[in-house]
């Protein structure tokens, strides 16, 4: 296990359902990933009704040059500014804030009828503090004794159970465009702390958290219990089709196995 300032991991991400090759490489330059007119999942509490195009949608971040999502609807620009965010459907605008330099952000977005409306508020994957790259078959748990430390793991096997029990943390997970997340944890996790976020990692037992904000995205998990809230799941894959979240205040978008 490795404790180092600053991040410097590249992340390949997921479709729904299928793989794609497009990276958000946090740590390396300012990024986001854009998700256009998701499945919305059952049980989801947003109101906004995604449109149905999904393939080859064009649009403009800043002053950037434009970009177009593939055929699952997702989209990476890079290189973009801190401040204000604009990204322009011609019709429609939509508006985030980039923190820092070399940030990474999920924004997910429905454009219909000439309208782009947020589906949840962008997750910002915030770089700087403490970052610590666990190798494979270290202690998870260990390394995430903090509040708001940014793991960083490694391919390979983790040993479960694992509880996080500090708030605000990060786990990264490797990911192969061909093969989906690399870095796996053997058994259960429980998530207790509030406002955590787990990206790219697959979990072969039962996640479960009561903890609220907490955030889970590109992932495969085998099942899940989820009763906190403030809950969003983006874009995982729930491999035993067995997921429970019975949240009062949760949004789930392009999920499989969730209906």
């Amino acid at each position: 296990m490795r404790r180092v300032l600053g991040a410097v991991v590249v992340m390949v991400l997921a479709g729904c359902g299928e793989r794609t090759p497009i990276a958000g490489r946090f740590g390396e330059v300012t990024s986001a990933v854009v998700v256009v007119n998701p499945v919305i999942n059952q049980g989801s509490t947003t109101s906004v009704v995604p449109g149905s195009a999904r393939s080859g949608v064009s649009f403009r971040a800043a002053d950037l040059a434009p970009v177009e999502t593939d055929s699952t609807g997702l989209a990476l620009v890079e290189e973009l500014p801190t401040g204000t965010v604009t990204l322009d459907f011609n019709p429609g605008t939509s508006s985030f804030q980039v923190v820092q330099e070399k940030e990474l952000y999920d924004v997910v977005v429905a454009y219909r009828d000439g309208r782009v409306q947020q589906i949840i508020p962008p997750v910002r994957y915030p770089i700087g503090g403490t970052v610590v790259e666990v190798e494979r078959g270290d202690d998870i748990a260990q390394a995430a004794a903090s509040d708001n430390t940014i793991i960083v793991l490694a391919p390979g096997t983790y040993p479960g159970n694992l509880e996080l029990r500090a708030a605000g943390v990060l786990i990264f997970g490797a990911w192969s465009p061909e093969d989906g997340p690399l870095s796996t944890i053997e058994g259960n996790v429980t998530v207790l702390g509030g406002g955590n976020r787990i990206r790219g990692v697959k979990i072969n037992g039962r996640l479960t958290s009561n903890a609220n904000n907490l955030s889970v995205s590109f992932s495969d998990i085998a099942s899940a219990t989820i009763t906190g809230n403030g809950v969003s799941l983006l874009r995982n894959r729930f491999t035993a089709g067995q997921a429970s979240v019975p949240s009062s205040n949760a949004v789930l978008v392009d999920n499989v196995g969730i209906p």
